[in-house]
């Protein structure tokens, strides 16, 4: 952040410069007089933005920030000769990106106001009295100032997001599972307990649709509407349960319709589809504390190797390593051959009991510094770090070998089978997105497959130009 603000202080001392003074004091004579013009455009058209009016339909935003851009616009092509006035200036940019942040404004909400300005702005110069070469000059330094200062305030804003995403993270990190996992069990109690005394209230003719605690105002509502976005963000059951919360409130309104009809009929009906959603909603509850359970500390719970939650963190920490240092670092994928076959013959227990000792295998038989995943039900990922195409090659075909030929033992002790797998390898070859390796190895791994299984394939990459020499 340092390195832009001093690189954006610069630029913006070379816009405000004394030979463009005069170009600023006519900018600003065309420009004041249509700043309220301007805004009101502004408005007009932000305020026929569906995603614009959520944070423009409001009294006090309404009628401050009409004065506030009229301010700013006018603040923007006057003329700053000092540095405490250029300071000032680039800290008021930077206001503004943190206020946008603070409201989560959309980017591209901001960067289309300025456009609308950035246009009105440039119709006022054109239908000016401004000479030619006056007008080119004004235009030109009036798309500089304003695509500078969206610059500054993106960034800011950006900043800023990046830090609440941070301190998001570190919130989820600071509550652990465990306290998540009794909160859900909490949860699940309370909506039972919601739903017992619904049922108990209808049963005794006492229910009051008015008089009933809404379903968003119970421990249930009240979670997924302030703490389910903070720590569920990222998984697909928070769209479930924010579906059922809405479908447990539509149950709610039929029900508040049908008991003042006195249906019994209906009233059965819309008991029975309410009892179903809030079932639903305890068992992706229960389900998900179950999940947290086991993803605590990264691990699969299966066969205690990595999962994918620190995947990502490893092969950028690679990646940046790689390109900083000139190591390259490999990729192989592993699959195992006909694995379905595994369990359809001799059970998934069974099946569970051969990927705990194949990921055994793949344990010993990698270095300290290097890292093995399950990243899927028999699929695995191992990162190796200083090696090359050869050497990478070298140890995928031995992996290949010892599984081939180890014994794996089923839950009967006396039972043994023989598996084998299939892998694909590849090095970084220096692109920055590590995404690019993974998927070259599993092309390969695609490839070992197709050519009839248990085998290695490396993808097609030119030579690597860095050796290393492997060692366990």
């Amino acid at each position: 952040m340092k390195s832009f603000e001093s690189l954006h202080k610069q630029t913006l001392k070379e816009l405000y410069s004394q030979k463009n003074k005069p170009v600023f004091e006519q900018i600003l004579a065309v420009i004041e007089p249509h700043s309220e013009a301007i805004v009101n455009y502004f408005y007009r058209l932000l305020l026929n933005n569906t995603v614009a009016i959520k944070f423009l339909n409001h009294d006090a935003v309404k009628n401050r920030v009409r004065v506030t851009l009229a301010r700013w616009l006018i603040d923007s092509f006057t003329y700053h000769a000092t540095i405490e006035e250029l300071e000032r200036y680039y800290q008021y940019q930077c206001e503004i990106g943190h206020i946008h942040a603070r409201m989560d404004l959309p980017m591209s909400l901001s960067n289309y106001g300025m456009d609308i300005i950035k246009s009105q702005v440039l119709i006022v110069l054109k239908n000016s009295m401004l000479e030619r070469d006056e007008l080119a000059d004004a235009m030109i330094l009036a798309i500089q100032v304003l695509d500078w200062t969206l610059v500054v305030i993106d960034e800011s804003y950006e900043h800023d997001m990046v830090i609440n995403e941070k301190n998001v993270q570190a919130l989820k990190m600071n509550v652990s599972a465990h306290n998540l996992a009794f909160d859900y069990e909490r949860l699940c109690t309370s909506l039972s307990e919601w739903m017992r005394n619904l049922l108990l209230l209808i049963a005794q003719n006492k229910y009051d649709a008015g008089a009933q605690s809404t379903i968003r105002h119970s421990n249930f509502g009240l979670w997924i509407s302030h703490k389910a976005h903070l720590f569920l963000t990222g998984r697909p059951e928070l769209t479930t349960l924010v579906t059922l919360l809405d479908n447990i409130d539509e149950e709610m309104r039929e029900l508040a319709v049908v008991t003042r009809q006195k249906n019994e009929t209906a009233i059965e009906d819309t008991l029975e589809r309410l009892n179903t959603v809030v079932s639903k909603s305890i068992w992706v509850l229960s389900h998900i504390a179950k999940d947290m359970m086991e993803e605590e500390n990264g691990r699969d719970p299966l066969t205690h190797l990595f999962n994918r939650r620190y995947l990502e963190t490893v092969m950028r920490h690679e990646t940046s390593y790689s390109l900083e240092h000139g190591v390259l670092f490999g990729v192989v994928m592993i699959d195992i051959d006909f694995f379905k076959r595994i369990n359809d013959i001799y059970g998934h227990e069974n099946g569970d009991r051969i990927l705990e000792q194949l990921a055994e295998i793949l344990s010993q038989q990698v270095r300290a510094g290097d890292f093995v995943f399950r990243v899927g039900g028999e699929e695995f990922l191992i990162a190796l770090a200083d090696v090359d195409q050869l050497v990478i090659y070298r140890v995928a075909e031995k992996i290949r070998s010892v599984v081939e030929r180890f014994k794996f033992r089923l839950n009967d002790k006396e039972i043994t089978v023989s598996i084998t797998i299939s892998l694909g390898t590849a090095i970084h070859n220096r692109h920055p997105d590590f995404n690019y390796t993974i998927k070259l190895a599993d092309e390969a791994l695609a490839l070992a497959k197709e050519g009839g299984r248990n085998k290695v394939v490396a993808a097609d990459q030119s030579p690597a130009t860095y050796s290393t020499t492997y060692s366990l």
